[in-house]
């Protein structure tokens, strides 16, 4: 079933949406990396498995955690173990678990002021609070199901 391609205005509002996301999260990455030597989604996996599985987690909820899929965590994770940021340990013959190492912790705990500057300066700083409402509006609308 043929679609129409997206109007002058459509394109306009997608580019809008895609460009201002993409931007925000390579700037805030960018920052990361270059005071602490992580990547944003070296940041992204170590903070969720400190925050959401206190240091550790499956690997598949780490996956869904982060909306990967299973190749491009498991090729991530190798990267991040030859860093000794995390380990891989088997929970039983079908439940790999991964681990936040200690130098992965160190690594997180010197990147979340980091993060958290950078996150203000790029996205908070710049915006009224009306606007920020909005965004949070539009999130929560655009994560419902459809």
């Amino acid at each position: 079933m043929p679609t129409e391609p997206l109007t002058p205005q459509e394109f306009r509002i997608w580019h809008a949406f895609k460009v201002m996301g993409d931007d925000v999260l390579e700037r805030v990455g960018r920052d990361i990396a270059l005071s602490t030597g992580l990547s944003g989604p070296d940041f992204g996996v170590l903070s969720r498995l400190a925050d959401l599985g206190n240091g550790e987690m499956r690997q598949q909820a780490l996956a869904e955690s982060l909306g990967w899929d299973k190749s491009r965590l498991s090729h991530h994770l190798t990267r991040m173990q030859k860093k000794r940021l995390v380990k891989r340990r088997e929970a039983d013959q079908r439940v790999v678990l991964v681990v936040l190492t200690e130098e992965g912790r160190a690594k997180l705990d010197a990147a979340r002021p980091v993060h958290a500057e950078s996150v203000r300066r790029n996205l908070l700083s710049r915006l009224s609070n009306q606007q920020i409402e909005t965004i949070v509006r539009v999130s929560n609308l655009l994560g419902e199901e459809v």
